[in-house]
C-alpha cells in the first residue's frame, strides 16, 4: 500500500475538513472574481494594442464616447413630437456624472448654417454669382435701352446653371436637412430617436446602468400611453449593447452550468449505478472548482468575454480525473476487494495516467497564455490552474470521501453494471472490424489533410456582429439599430482621430479627404470631419463679394425680380451672411462634438466608413485602419485612432499572429510531456497516433464545411491537443498494464469510463451551444467537434490499428 493511500486512510476526516474550508474561501474569492467580469471586446487584446491604447487615450480626452439611442415609434407624429421634446428637455438636467449630453433636435443650428450658407459656398461659385448678377443686369438694361431696340446686334444672354449650384450645395448639406422640423426622425415621422450620451468616465458596468436606469425612470414618470395610444418606446445603442451582451453573458453563464451539472450527475448514475460514489465524485469535483476559480481571482483579477464561461469547461475537463479513478475504485470493489485495496490499486493504477492527462490538458491550457492575446492568455491560465486542482481534488478529496462514506456503509456494488456487458459487445465489434476501421481511420486522414488546399485567411470571421447575443440581433438593440440608420443614412459611430493640435487636425484631414478623392467610390472613407470644416474659408473674400452682389440689387431693382428669386435672395443675402464667423460662434451642438474635457476645441478628426458590408470583409478593414493610422502618424506619431472598427482590425491580426503560435505550443508541449513520461517509442507512437489522427480529421471539417474561426472558438484547437490526448494515455496506459496483449479487454474494462470521460467533457462543451451568445455556440460547436474526432480516435480506431498489426506480426 503506499504512502499516500496510507495518509488518506488514517486522516479522511481531517483531509475532509481541510478541503472544506479551502472550498469556503475559494467560494468567497470566486464571487470577487465574477464580479468584476468585463464584457467589452478591447478586454481580449493585449494591453498594448494601438486601438486599446488608442481608445483609452480618447477616453481620458472625451467628455463622452457611447450612447443610448431612445427610438420611439407612434403615427401620430405631433403626439410623439411632443414626448420627444418633453423626455429630452428633463433629461438635459441629469447630473452630468450620469448623462453628458442629449441629442433630438438641430432646428437650431440649421438656422444657423441657412442664415450663412453664402459664406459656405466655394469662393470661385461666389464669384460665378457676381459676375452673372452684373451681367444679368446689364443685359437687362441693354435689352431695354432705347439705343439698341432697333439695332441688329445679338446681344448675348448671360447663363448661370444655378440648379446645378442649388444641387451641389443641396447634397453637402442633405446629411443634416432631411430631418423634418429639425427633428431626429424619419421623413414620415413616425420614428424618432433620441441620443442621450454616456460620460466618458462612467462607461463601465455602473455607468451604462444608471443612465439606463435614469432614462427609463424619466420615462415612466411621462406616462408615453398618455401621449399616444399606439406609441413604443425601444433602446438601442453602445449602451443598450453593452447592457445585453452583459446579462446575456449572466444569463448563458448560470444556464450553461446548471445544464452541465445536471447531465453530468445523470450520466454519472446511470453509468456507474452507485449513488454515493458519484456524491463524493460531484463534491470533490465542485471544491476543485471553487479552488480552481478562488485562485484565479489573485492570478488574473478578473474576467473576460472569453474566460467567463470557464466555469462549464472546467467542470466538464475536471471530472476526468475523478473519473478514472472512480471506475478504477468500483471495478475493484465488484471484484470483493476491500475498500482500502480498492483505494490503493485505483491510486496506484491511474496517477500516471490521468497526471499524463492533466498536465497535458494544463499545458495545453497553459500555452494560450504564451501569446499577448489577453482573451487567449486568461483563458490558458485559469485553465491551467483549473487542471491542477481539478487532479488534485480527484487524488485527495475524492478518496477521502471514499472512506468516510465507507466507513458509514460498503461502496462495495453486489452486481455487474449492464455498461460493462455494452462495452464488452462493442469491443468485440472492434476486433471483429479492425481491417475495415482501419483502413477508414486511414482513408479520413488523408481526405482531411486533402482539404488544407482550401485554407483560405477568409476562414477568419470578421464580422463581430455574428458572435453577438442572439436574441440581441432578432429583437433586441442589434435588430433595433437599423432604424437608427434608416434615421440618419450615416455611420452614427465615427473614428476618432485626436491628434495633440488643430493644427494637427487640418492636416491629418487633408490628407485623408485627399485619399478619399484619390480611391474614388471604392474608398471606405465616407466622410471626414474637423472643426474647421465648420468654419468658412476666404471669409474676408466672401463677403467682399457677398457685399458686391447687394450693391449691385438695390431695392429699385431688387424689387423687380420675381418673387422666387425675390426669397432666395433674401435667403443668400442675410446680414449675418456678411459677418465674419469665428469658432466660438459656431452651435453649442458643434462645439460639444469637437470639445474636450480640458475645454479645448478643435483637436479631432472624425473619420466615417459607408454602409455598406466592405469594412466587414478582413483584408478591406486591415488596410483600412492601417491607412488611417499611417496619415495620423505621418503628421503626428501616436495619434490615438480609436473606434470599434479598429479594435476589429487589431482583432483580426492578434489572432492571425497568436493562434497558430498558441496551436504550436500546446502541440509541443503534449508531445514533450509523452515523450518525458514513456520514454518508449512503442508508447509514444500509438498515443501520438490517436491524437493526430483526431485533430487531422478536426481540421478536415473545418476546412472541408467551412468553419468560420474566431476570437473565441480559436481556443478550442490548442486545448484539443490537451484533451485529446487524455483518451489514447488511458488506453494505452491499461493495454500496457495487460501485457501488451488484449487491446479487446481493456476496451471492455476501460472503454466506457473513457467515453464517459469525453461525454463528460462534450457535456460541458455542448452546454455552451444554447447560449444566446453567438461567440459561445461557435466554440462549443468546435469543442465538441474535436472532443468526437479525439474520442473515435482513441476507442476505435486506435485499437483496431493496435488489432491490425498485432495480427500481421503473428
Amino acid at each position: 500500500m503506499n504512502f499516500f493511500t496510507r495518509v488518506i486512510l488514517r486522516r479522511a476526516g481531517w483531509i475532509t475538513i481541510l478541503g472544506s474550508l479551502l472550498s469556503y474561501a475559494g467560494g468567497y474569492y470566486s464571487v470577487q472574481l465574477y464580479k468584476n467580469l468585463r464584457t467589452d471586446i478591447e478586454e481580449l487584446l493585449p494591453t498594448t494594442a494601438r486601438s486599446v491604447v488608442d481608445l483609452n487615450q480618447v477616453k481620458d480626452r472625451l467628455e463622452s464616447i457611447d450612447n443610448l439611442a431612445v427610438l420611439v415609434f407612434s403615427k401620430d407624429t405631433q403626439a410623439s413630437r411632443r414626448f420627444v421634446t418633453e423626455l429630452s428637455h428633463r433629461l438635459e438636467k441629469a447630473p452630468k456624472d450620469t448623462i453628458a449630453s442629449v441629442e433630438y433636435n438641430i432646428s437650431k443650428e440649421l438656422q444657423f448654417f441657412k442664415e450663412r450658407r453664402a459664406l459656405y459656398m466655394d469662393l470661385v461659385d461666389l464669384k460665378k454669382v457676381r459676375d452673372y448678377v452684373r451681367d444679368r443686369i446689364s443685359y437687362e438694361k441693354s435689352l431695354y435701352n432705347p439705343l439698341t431696340i432697333f439695332s441688329s446686334q445679338n446681344i448675348p444672354e448671360p447663363r448661370l446653371d444655378l440648379m446645378g449650384l442649388q444641387k451641389k450645395y443641396d447634397g453637402k448639406a442633405s446629411a443634416y436637412s432631411r430631418f423634418p422640423g429639425g427633428y431626429y426622425t424619419t421623413p414620415d415621422e413616425t420614428k424618432r430617436v433620441v441620443l442621450v450620451n454616456l460620460p466618458g468616465n462612467a462607461s463601465g458596468v455602473a455607468g451604462t446602468h444608471r443612465l439606463k436606469d435614469y432614462v427609463v425612470r424619466t420615462i415612466a414618470e411621462l406616462k408615453p400611453e398618455s401621449y399616444a395610444a399606439d406609441i413604443e418606446i425601444k433602446y438601442t445603442g453602445g449602451v443598450q449593447n453593452n447592457i445585453e451582451e452583459q446579462s446575456a453573458l449572466i444569463a448563458d453563464l448560470e444556464l450553461s452550468t446548471v445544464v452541465v451539472m445536471l447531465l453530468v450527475s445523470i450520466a454519472m448514475l446511470i453509468f456507474f449505478r452507485a449513488p454515493r460514489a458519484v456524491f463524493a465524485l460531484l463534491a470533490s469535483l465542485l471544491m476543485g472548482t471553487v479552488w480552481t476559480f478562488g485562485a484565479s481571482y489573485f492570478a488574473v483579477g478578473y474576467l473576460n468575454a472569453n474566460s467567463a464561461f470557464l466555469g462549464s469547461i472546467v467542470l466538464g475537463n475536471g471530472i476526468n480525473f475523478g473519473i478514472i479513478f472512480i471506475a478504477r475504485y468500483l471495478e475493484e470493489r465488484r471484484n470483493y476487494k476491500e475498500h482500502s485495496h480498492a483505494l490503493d490499486q485505483a491510486m496506484t493504477h491511474t496517477a500516471t495516467s490521468t497526471w499524463t492527462a492533466a498536465l497535458a490538458a494544463g499545458l495545453s491550457y497553459g500555452s494560450l497564455s504564451l501569446t499577448s492575446f489577453r482573451g487567449f492568455t486568461q483563458f490558458g491560465i485559469i485553465g491551467l490552474i483549473g487542471m491542477v486542482l481539478c487532479w488534485i481534488s480527484a487524488f485527495t478529496l475524492l478518496p477521502a470521501f471514499l472512506t468516510l462514506l465507507d466507513r458509514m456503509k460498503s461502496l462495495g456494488p453486489k452486481q455487474n453494471y449492464q455498461h460493462s456487458k455494452i462495452a464488452g459487445w462493442f469491443a468485440e465489434w472492434v476486433s471483429r472490424h479492425s481491417k475495415l476501421i482501419s483502413f477508414a481511420s486511414l482513408a479520413l486522414t488523408v481526405v482531411a489533410l486533402g482539404t488544407s488546399v482550401k485554407y483560405t485567411p477568409k476562414i477568419l470571421e470578421t464580422d463581430l456582429s455574428r458572435l453577438r447575443n442572439k436574441e440581441s440581433m432578432e429583437r433586441g438593440s442589434g435588430y433595433l439599430s437599423k432604424y437608427v440608420d434608416e434615421i440618419f443614412n450615416r455611420y452614427l459611430s465615427p473614428m476618432v482621430i485626436l491628434p495633440k493640435t488643430r493644427e494637427d487636425a487640418i492636416k491629418i484631414a487633408e490628407a485623408l479627404k485627399k485619399k478619399q478623392a484619390e480611391e474614388g467610390k471604392s474608398s471606405l472613407i465616407a466622410s471626414v470631419q474637423t472643426i474647421d470644416d465648420f468654419i468658412p474659408k476666404d471669409q474676408p473674400e466672401k463677403i467682399a463679394v457677398l457685399r458686391e452682389i447687394k450693391k449691385l440689387l438695390p431695392e429699385r431693382i431688387f424689387v423687380r425680380l420675381p418673387k422666387v428669386e425675390q426669397a432666395n435672395a433674401r435667403e443668400f443675402l442675410t446680414p449675418q451672411a456678411m459677418l465674419p464667423l469665428d469658432l466660438k460662434d459656431l452651435p453649442g451642438l458643434v462645439l460639444t462634438k469637437f470639445t474636450e474635457k480640458d475645454g479645448s476645441v478643435g483637436k479631432m478628426v472624425l473619420v466615417e466608413p459607408p454602409l455598406t458590408q466592405e469594412t466587414l470583409d478582413g483584408n478591406n478593414l486591415i488596410h483600412f485602419i492601417r491607412d488611417l493610422r499611417t496619415a495620423a502618424d505621418a503628421v503626428s506619431p501616436g495619434t490615438p485612432v480609436a473606434g470599434s472598427l479598429p479594435i476589429s482590425s487589431d482583432m483580426i491580426e492578434s489572432i492571425t499572429k497568436d493562434g497558430p503560435k498558441a496551436t504550436l505550443f500546446a502541440f509541443l508541449a503534449v508531445v514533450i510531456l509523452i515523450v518525458i513520461l514513456f520514454r518508449k517509442l512503442n508508447t509514444i507512437v500509438p498515443v501520438l497516433t490517436a491524437l493526430l489522427m483526431g485533430v487531422i480529421w478536426l481540421g478536415g471539417i473545418i476546412l472541408g464545411f467551412g468553419v468560420k474561426i474566431n476570437f473565441l472558438n480559436f481556443i478550442a484547437l490548442p486545448i484539443t491537443f490537451g484533451i485529446g490526448v487524455d483518451y489514447g494515455v488511458n488506453i494505452f496506459q491499461r493495454y500496457r498494464e495487460e501485457g501488451g496483449q488484449n487491446i479487446v479487454k481493456v476496451i471492455g474494462d476501460t472503454g466506457g469510463a473513457v467515453a464517459l470521460c469525453s461525454f463528460t467533457t462534450a457535456t460541458g462543451y455542448a452546454s455552451l451551444l444554447i447560449a444566446q451568445n453567438q461567440a459561445f455556440v461557435s466554440f462549443g460547436l468546435l469543442a465538441v467537434l474535436g472532443e468526437v474526432t479525439c474520442i473515435v480516435a482513441a476507442i476505435v480506431s486506435l485499437p483496431a490499428l493496435l488489432l491490425t498489426f498485432s495480427r500481421r506480426r503473428v
